[in-house]
Protein backbone atom coordinates (compact mmCIF):
# COMPACT_ATOMS: atom_id res chain seq x y z
CA UNK A 1 0.00 0.00 0.00
CA UNK A 2 0.62 3.56 -0.69
CA UNK A 3 0.45 6.41 1.93
CA UNK A 4 -0.52 9.57 0.97
CA UNK A 5 -2.29 12.86 1.82
CA UNK A 6 -5.16 15.19 0.52
CA UNK A 7 -3.30 18.58 -0.25
CA UNK A 8 -2.56 21.27 -2.65
CA UNK A 9 -0.42 20.96 -5.72
CA UNK A 10 1.79 24.53 -5.64
CA UNK A 11 5.21 24.00 -4.78
CA UNK A 12 5.19 24.82 -0.72
CA UNK A 13 2.91 22.01 -0.62
CA UNK A 14 4.90 19.64 -2.53
CA UNK A 15 7.33 20.44 -0.10
CA UNK A 16 5.21 19.99 3.00
CA UNK A 17 4.42 16.75 1.90
CA UNK A 18 7.78 15.49 0.82
CA UNK A 19 9.04 16.48 4.31
CA UNK A 20 6.52 14.07 5.56
CA UNK A 21 7.89 11.36 3.76
CA UNK A 22 4.93 10.71 2.15
CA UNK A 23 4.23 8.63 -1.42
CA UNK A 24 1.61 10.82 -3.26
CA UNK A 25 -0.56 13.38 -3.04
CA UNK A 26 -4.18 13.44 -3.75
CA UNK A 27 -5.59 16.36 -5.15
CA UNK A 28 -9.64 16.98 -4.40
CA UNK A 29 -12.11 20.16 -6.12
CA UNK A 30 -14.90 20.50 -4.80
CA UNK A 31 -16.16 23.84 -6.87
CA UNK A 32 -16.16 25.05 -10.42
CA UNK A 33 -13.33 27.87 -9.71
CA UNK A 34 -10.81 24.83 -8.20
CA UNK A 35 -11.79 22.81 -11.12
CA UNK A 36 -10.88 25.50 -13.21
CA UNK A 37 -7.52 26.48 -11.48
CA UNK A 38 -6.56 22.35 -11.45
CA UNK A 39 -6.37 22.79 -15.06
CA UNK A 40 -4.75 25.89 -15.42
CA UNK A 41 -2.24 24.75 -13.27
CA UNK A 42 -1.53 21.58 -15.17
CA UNK A 43 1.61 22.19 -16.64
CA UNK A 44 3.27 23.69 -13.49
CA UNK A 45 1.84 20.39 -11.85
CA UNK A 46 3.75 18.25 -14.25
CA UNK A 47 7.24 20.20 -13.55
CA UNK A 48 6.54 20.05 -9.60
CA UNK A 49 6.07 16.45 -9.95
CA UNK A 50 9.18 15.38 -11.86
CA UNK A 51 11.29 18.14 -9.54
CA UNK A 52 9.98 16.41 -6.27
CA UNK A 53 9.80 13.28 -7.68
CA UNK A 54 6.51 13.03 -6.33
CA UNK A 55 3.46 11.75 -7.62
CA UNK A 56 -0.05 12.57 -7.90
CA UNK A 57 -1.71 9.26 -7.37
CA UNK A 58 -5.40 10.82 -6.81
CA UNK A 59 -7.90 13.22 -8.28
CA UNK A 60 -11.50 13.92 -7.66
CA UNK A 61 -14.49 16.37 -8.11
CA UNK A 62 -17.14 16.33 -5.46
CA UNK A 63 -20.00 18.25 -5.53
CA UNK A 64 -20.76 18.43 -9.27
CA UNK A 65 -24.48 18.61 -10.45
CA UNK A 66 -24.42 16.60 -13.52
CA UNK A 67 -27.95 15.99 -13.00
CA UNK A 68 -30.23 19.13 -13.53
CA UNK A 69 -34.02 19.49 -14.62
CA UNK A 70 -34.21 15.64 -15.91
CA UNK A 71 -31.13 16.04 -17.87
CA UNK A 72 -27.67 15.87 -17.94
CA UNK A 73 -25.84 18.85 -17.88
CA UNK A 74 -23.27 19.03 -20.95
CA UNK A 75 -21.34 21.63 -19.22
CA UNK A 76 -20.63 19.94 -16.13
CA UNK A 77 -19.70 16.33 -18.13
CA UNK A 78 -16.99 18.94 -20.43
CA UNK A 79 -15.35 20.50 -17.46
CA UNK A 80 -15.39 16.69 -15.50
CA UNK A 81 -14.06 15.34 -18.92
CA UNK A 82 -11.19 18.37 -19.05
CA UNK A 83 -9.88 17.31 -15.15
CA UNK A 84 -9.86 13.75 -16.22
CA UNK A 85 -7.66 14.39 -19.13
CA UNK A 86 -5.49 16.39 -16.69
CA UNK A 87 -5.61 13.48 -14.33
CA UNK A 88 -4.38 11.11 -16.89
CA UNK A 89 -1.65 13.69 -18.08
CA UNK A 90 0.44 14.00 -14.65
CA UNK A 91 -0.08 10.21 -13.90
CA UNK A 92 -3.13 9.89 -11.79
CA UNK A 93 -4.33 6.45 -12.24
CA UNK A 94 -7.82 7.57 -10.29
CA UNK A 95 -10.02 9.45 -10.66
CA UNK A 96 -13.03 10.36 -8.02
CA UNK A 97 -16.56 11.26 -8.76
CA UNK A 98 -20.54 11.15 -7.44
CA UNK A 99 -23.63 11.60 -9.26
CA UNK A 100 -26.02 13.98 -7.88
CA UNK A 101 -29.75 13.25 -7.43
CA UNK A 102 -32.45 15.45 -9.00
CA UNK A 103 -35.20 15.62 -5.84
CA UNK A 104 -38.00 16.40 -8.75
CA UNK A 105 -37.86 13.44 -10.54
CA UNK A 106 -38.56 9.71 -9.51
CA UNK A 107 -35.75 7.49 -7.93
CA UNK A 108 -35.89 5.28 -10.97
CA UNK A 109 -35.34 7.95 -13.46
CA UNK A 110 -32.07 9.28 -11.79
CA UNK A 111 -30.67 5.84 -11.90
CA UNK A 112 -31.43 5.91 -15.85
CA UNK A 113 -29.33 9.32 -16.20
CA UNK A 114 -27.05 8.55 -13.79
CA UNK A 115 -26.12 5.30 -15.94
CA UNK A 116 -26.37 7.52 -19.10
CA UNK A 117 -23.54 9.83 -17.40
CA UNK A 118 -21.17 6.80 -15.79
CA UNK A 119 -21.25 5.13 -19.10
CA UNK A 120 -20.29 8.11 -21.23
CA UNK A 121 -17.74 9.17 -18.47
CA UNK A 122 -16.45 5.40 -18.11
CA UNK A 123 -15.92 5.19 -21.73
CA UNK A 124 -13.80 8.50 -21.85
CA UNK A 125 -11.99 7.70 -18.45
CA UNK A 126 -11.09 3.92 -20.39
CA UNK A 127 -9.30 5.81 -23.40
CA UNK A 128 -7.06 7.45 -21.51
CA UNK A 129 -6.19 4.83 -18.91
CA UNK A 130 -8.06 6.07 -15.74
CA UNK A 131 -10.28 4.66 -13.41
CA UNK A 132 -13.39 5.99 -12.35
CA UNK A 133 -14.58 5.40 -8.52
CA UNK A 134 -17.87 6.55 -7.16
CA UNK A 135 -17.04 8.62 -3.45
CA UNK A 136 -18.96 7.09 -0.76
CA UNK A 137 -20.05 10.65 0.65
CA UNK A 138 -23.32 11.95 0.09
CA UNK A 139 -22.44 15.57 -0.76
CA UNK A 140 -23.94 15.74 -4.06
CA UNK A 141 -23.99 12.07 -4.80
CA UNK A 142 -26.60 9.60 -4.50
CA UNK A 143 -24.65 6.65 -5.59
CA UNK A 144 -22.80 6.15 -2.05
CA UNK A 145 -24.59 3.34 -0.05
CA UNK A 146 -24.60 -0.65 0.14
CA UNK A 147 -28.01 -0.42 -1.75
CA UNK A 148 -27.23 1.90 -5.07
CA UNK A 149 -23.57 0.02 -5.43
CA UNK A 150 -25.81 -3.03 -5.57
CA UNK A 151 -27.87 -1.56 -8.58
CA UNK A 152 -25.27 0.62 -10.50
CA UNK A 153 -21.50 -1.36 -9.48
CA UNK A 154 -23.68 -4.48 -11.06
CA UNK A 155 -24.32 -2.52 -14.62
CA UNK A 156 -20.73 -1.02 -14.80
CA UNK A 157 -17.68 -3.82 -13.84
CA UNK A 158 -15.16 -1.31 -14.40
CA UNK A 159 -16.63 1.20 -12.18
CA UNK A 160 -14.89 1.84 -8.53
CA UNK A 161 -15.80 2.93 -4.81
CA UNK A 162 -13.48 5.61 -3.21
CA UNK A 163 -14.10 4.44 0.10
CA UNK A 164 -14.07 6.40 3.48
CA UNK A 165 -15.22 4.45 6.80
CA UNK A 166 -15.96 7.94 8.26
CA UNK A 167 -19.15 8.21 6.30
CA UNK A 168 -20.91 5.39 6.71
CA UNK A 169 -20.04 5.54 10.34
CA UNK A 170 -22.00 9.29 10.65
CA UNK A 171 -24.73 7.92 9.34
CA UNK A 172 -24.83 4.89 11.99
CA UNK A 173 -24.63 2.34 9.49
CA UNK A 174 -22.59 -0.80 9.05
CA UNK A 175 -19.45 0.57 8.07
CA UNK A 176 -17.49 -2.75 8.18
CA UNK A 177 -19.72 -5.29 6.60
CA UNK A 178 -20.10 -2.88 3.94
CA UNK A 179 -16.16 -2.88 3.43
CA UNK A 180 -15.83 -6.12 3.87
CA UNK A 181 -18.48 -6.74 0.89
CA UNK A 182 -17.24 -3.97 -1.29
CA UNK A 183 -13.44 -4.31 -0.74
CA UNK A 184 -12.78 -6.35 -4.06
CA UNK A 185 -14.20 -2.93 -5.45
CA UNK A 186 -12.27 -0.15 -3.59
CA UNK A 187 -9.88 1.70 -6.23
CA UNK A 188 -8.70 4.07 -3.34
CA UNK A 189 -9.25 4.80 0.28
CA UNK A 190 -9.26 7.81 2.46
CA UNK A 191 -7.68 7.83 6.07
CA UNK A 192 -10.12 10.05 7.72
CA UNK A 193 -10.67 10.66 11.90
CA UNK A 194 -13.93 10.89 13.21
CA UNK A 195 -15.12 10.94 16.79
CA UNK A 196 -18.96 10.91 18.16
CA UNK A 197 -20.31 11.50 21.76
CA UNK A 198 -23.35 10.42 22.42
CA UNK A 199 -24.15 9.39 19.49
CA UNK A 200 -23.57 12.68 17.80
CA UNK A 201 -20.86 13.90 15.28
CA UNK A 202 -18.11 16.01 17.70
CA UNK A 203 -14.91 16.64 15.57
CA UNK A 204 -12.49 14.87 12.99
CA UNK A 205 -9.33 14.21 14.74
CA UNK A 206 -6.63 12.48 13.42
CA UNK A 207 -7.00 9.28 12.41
CA UNK A 208 -5.51 6.96 15.46
CA UNK A 209 -7.17 9.22 17.85
CA UNK A 210 -10.59 8.39 17.02
CA UNK A 211 -13.32 6.29 16.94
CA UNK A 212 -12.82 4.18 14.33
CA UNK A 213 -10.84 0.33 14.58
CA UNK A 214 -7.95 0.78 12.35
CA UNK A 215 -6.75 -2.72 12.90
CA UNK A 216 -9.94 -3.92 12.49
CA UNK A 217 -10.50 -1.73 8.32
CA UNK A 218 -7.15 -3.05 7.76
CA UNK A 219 -7.20 -6.63 8.40
CA UNK A 220 -10.55 -6.50 5.85
CA UNK A 221 -8.55 -5.01 3.40
CA UNK A 222 -5.70 -7.38 3.93
CA UNK A 223 -8.51 -10.28 3.43
CA UNK A 224 -9.40 -8.81 0.27
CA UNK A 225 -6.08 -8.15 -1.00
CA UNK A 226 -6.01 -4.45 -1.40
CA UNK A 227 -2.44 -3.02 -2.10
CA UNK A 228 -3.45 0.49 -3.80
CA UNK A 229 -3.13 4.02 -2.22
CA UNK A 230 -4.36 5.86 1.16
CA UNK A 231 -4.71 9.16 1.67
CA UNK A 232 -4.90 10.71 4.89
CA UNK A 233 -8.01 13.36 4.87
CA UNK A 234 -7.16 16.73 7.47
CA UNK A 235 -10.54 17.51 8.18
CA UNK A 236 -10.95 18.63 11.50
CA UNK A 237 -12.00 22.79 12.58
CA UNK A 238 -9.48 22.15 15.78
CA UNK A 239 -6.69 20.45 14.35
CA UNK A 240 -5.69 23.33 12.48
CA UNK A 241 -2.19 25.24 12.50
CA UNK A 242 0.73 23.92 14.40
CA UNK A 243 -1.67 21.36 16.19
CA UNK A 244 -2.78 20.38 12.98
CA UNK A 245 0.80 19.33 11.92
CA UNK A 246 1.72 17.57 14.41
CA UNK A 247 -1.46 15.47 13.71
CA UNK A 248 -1.12 14.47 10.39
CA UNK A 249 2.69 13.82 11.33
CA UNK A 250 0.82 11.43 14.46
CA UNK A 251 -1.70 9.99 11.79
CA UNK A 252 1.50 9.04 9.61
CA UNK A 253 3.17 7.13 12.09
CA UNK A 254 0.19 5.65 13.35
CA UNK A 255 -1.35 4.67 9.93
CA UNK A 256 2.24 3.28 8.68
CA UNK A 257 2.02 0.44 11.49
CA UNK A 258 -0.18 -1.31 9.63
CA UNK A 259 1.49 -0.95 5.92
CA UNK A 260 3.12 -4.55 5.85
CA UNK A 261 3.41 -3.84 1.97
Amino acid sequence: MKLGIIDGYTKDRFEYVKGLGLDFIEVCTNFDPESEDFIAAHKEIKSLIKEYDLPILSVGRWNANVIENNAIRRETVDMMKKEIEVAADIGSPVFNLGVNRDREQSLLRNFNLAAEYLSEMLEFAKKLGITLALYNCDWANFLCRDKTWDVILSEFPDLMIKYDCSHPYEANEDYLTELVKWAPRVAHMHVKGVLKVNGEGLDDPPAGIDDLPWPKIFAILYRAGYDKTLSIEPHSGVWQGELGERGVEFTVNYIRQFILR
